[in-house]
């Protein structure tokens, strides 16, 4: 289910919407893969964003694979990171140039108002921000991450992104 909008942006009374960032440098389809499946277990059903490679502009290691998943949970926002750190260190997270799992919580809308990871505008993020909620914005007033990965295109700050086949099939 590639690129498919969120049906809901704002809080919904079943549960917050939550979008999260899945990266990888290191075997990413194997570890995106099995990320995905145990937040499937979790959340499903997820809505998933075109992944998408580009440098690793932090530490100058391999590409990164970004993903970018979305779904409703009633989960608060602090067992879902506790959750998200656990996807980590089962895949032996380390932190520097080589990364097999980064899971960041990039978006959490629920009854109390939005949150966002200070991230989330990155271009590597925003692409499936754009994809997923178009029309959702990371403050009260901004721009939406739909005109926020548009003016990020049209100055050439998306160039180094590309979509990911991964061996997924992907077309």
């Amino acid at each position: 289910m590639w690129g498919c909008r969120l049906s809901a942006v704002s809080a919904r009374p079943d549960g917050a919407v939550v979008v999260l960032g899945l990266g990888s440098n290191s075997a990413p389809e194997r570890h995106l893969l099995w990320a995905l499946a145990a937040l499937a277990q979790d959340f499903a059903p997820l809505r998933l964003a075109t992944p998408v490679l580009g440098p690793d502009t932090l530490h100058g290691g391999a590409d990164y694979v970004n993903w970018v998943c979305a779904c409703v949970t009633d989960w608060p926002a602090e067992r879902l990171r506790s959750r998200l750190q656990a996807l980590e260190q089962a895949c032996r997270r380390q932190k520097g140039a080589v990364v097999t799992l980064d899971v960041d919580l990039l978006y959490f809308a629920d009854v109390d108002g939005v949150r966002c990871h200070r991230q989330c505008l990155e271009p590597y993020w925003l692409a499936g921000l754009a994809q997923l909620l178009p029309e959702a914005r990371a403050e009260p007033g901004g721009a939406s991450f739909a005109e926020r990965w548009r003016a990020v295109q049209a100055l050439g700050g998306s160039l180094a992104l590309r979509p990911w086949q991964g061996g997924l099939g992907m077309a």
